[in-house]
């Protein structure tokens, strides 16, 4: 749920105050600013450089002094309002007389008044617990983070070392998580490198998956680094927005995944690639992969070859309609020969209606899916050595077949879904040489 601006407002305070506590229990200047090397048991001797300004006697004494100091006097004026509230006229007369009086009201003050600190020093204590409890995330979040990416950036950017950290760098608590935005106020003189400044933050906040968003412009420049959402683990089809999504797919470019930012991931068949290939180790999602691709085409009316080697891979397709399954290499053989007339009669068939003809009338799409193509292309020359006679070519028509329709134009409208542990020409059966040009349309990889 977003955040209102009335509960930023109540955040805001409610850090301040905490902050206000800590510096008052710990002895330090109320705004913030450290002006000389004093700590909390140790008096100050000097000065620090980034101090403007002049320097007040108090700022030299140690913290636990100048607790002592504030518990004693906060505890004199509530006892002091404690008693013109109980009985004003007297305590006129009382104040008139230690007036009149200072070395017995400097007494009073001393003795007295120590008796009354000891309940505000409890107060006080009660309300330091509550101060580390609170903010201890974001004095982690300071010492870890925060404080080493200003060593890191101070200088790249052009800030001096003693530069308040808090001024420039806007860090949330939740930094880390998806959706979050850091914020970097940068110097007026943007004589840095956004390279160097980019990495570094980057890598002083272990970020992953981030943009920069530089603003360089108006009295107060700055860049917005935002994490970009995570890709779901699993996109399931159960899921009514996952659901959704595949619906509205493009028949030519079925959806293959989630990523980033929910962006869709899909590869169109028309505008960008004729072919797809799928190159990773076993266990990869090779065939979920284009198991999906295929069932989506195969919802908007195309026809599929599903040449499975493998015989495991697609046991999913045998029996369906519109979809002819060959696990044999005698029947892949078959299939592919076939399937290179069907090409060329595509083709004669595209000449005769031109460039304006219509899709339907070429004929219906054809995904053409051949498992494992490094093992069945070897497979698939071996048989043609076994089967073919005197005067055949020496070079399976099948594996002909295939590299004929990789090279086919758009407008046959057959596509070769390819899998893959190590995909390279040879493996595909080419024969031309390195010097060749490549194809006019080569499969996509995924």
């Amino acid at each position: 749920m977003a955040q209102t601006k009335f509960d930023k407002q109540v955040e805001e305070t409610a850090e301040a105050l905490m902050f206000g506590i800590g510096r008052f229990l710990a002895g330090r200047d109320m705004d913030g600013i450290k002006r000389t090397d004093a700590t909390f048991w140790q008096k100050g001797t000097r000065i620090l450089p980034k101090a403007e300004g002049s320097v007040s006697r108090s700022s030299y004494r140690a913290g636990w002094q100048r607790l002592m100091f504030r518990i004693t006097f906060a505890a004199g004026v509530t006892e002091v309002g404690y008693l013109i509230g109980r009985n004003p006229d007297t305590t006129k007369q009382t104040v008139q007389d230690l007036w009149a009086n200072p070395d017995a009201t400097l007494h009073t003050l001393q003795t007295g008044g120590i008796g009354a600190a000891s309940a505000a020093a409890s107060a006080a204590a009660a309300g330091g617990l509550a101060y580390g409890l609170l903010t201890r995330e974001r004095r982690e979040l300071m010492r870890e983070w925060v404080v080493p990416l200003h060593e890191a950036v101070h200088r790249p950017l052009g800030y001096a070392e003693q530069t308040d950290l808090r001024r420039y760098l806007h860090i949330p608590k939740n930094f880390s998580e998806d959706d979050a935005e850091i914020r970097v106020d940068l110097p007026t003189g943007l004589g840095f490198s956004r390279d160097v400044v980019a990495d570094l933050i980057t890598q002083k906040l272990a970020l992953e998956g981030v943009t920069f968003s530089w603003h360089p412009a108006g009295r107060k420049p700055y860049v917005l680094v935002k994490k970009t959402r995570r890709p779901p683990k699993k996109a399931a089809f159960k899921d009514p927005k996952v659901r959704e999504l595949v619906a509205k797919a493009p028949e030519s470019a079925p959806l293959i995944g989630i990523g980033t930012g929910g962006r869709t991931v899909a590869v169109d068949l028309d505008a960008e690639s004729l072919h797809i290939l799928v190159n990773a180790s076993t266990g990869g999602g090779k065939s979920v992969t284009l198991r999906c691709i295929t069932c989506q085409m195969l919802h908007h009316g195309s026809q599929a070859f599903i040449l499975d080697y493998k015989r495991i891979s697609h046991l999913w397709a045998r029996g369906i309609p519109a979809v002819t399954y060959c696990a044999d290499i005698a029947d892949i053989h078959d299939a592919l020969v076939q399937l290179g007339w069907e090409g060329r009669r595509r083709v004669r068939v595209a000449d005769e209606l031109g460039i304006d003809a219509d899709p339907d009338a070429i004929g219906p799409r054809l995904l053409i899916l051949l498992e494992e193509v490094n093992a069945t292309m070897k497979q698939l020359a071996r048989y043609w050595e076994r089967i073919r006679e005197s005067g055949d070519p020496k070079v399976s028509p099948a594996v002909d077949a295939l590299n004929e329709i990789l090279y086919m134009g758009r407008q046959v409208r057959m596509h070769v879904l390819l899998v893959a542990q190590s995909a390279t020409a040879r493996a595909l059966g080419a024969r031309r040489s390195a010097s060749s040009s490549p194809p006019a349309s080569s499969p996509a990889t995924a």
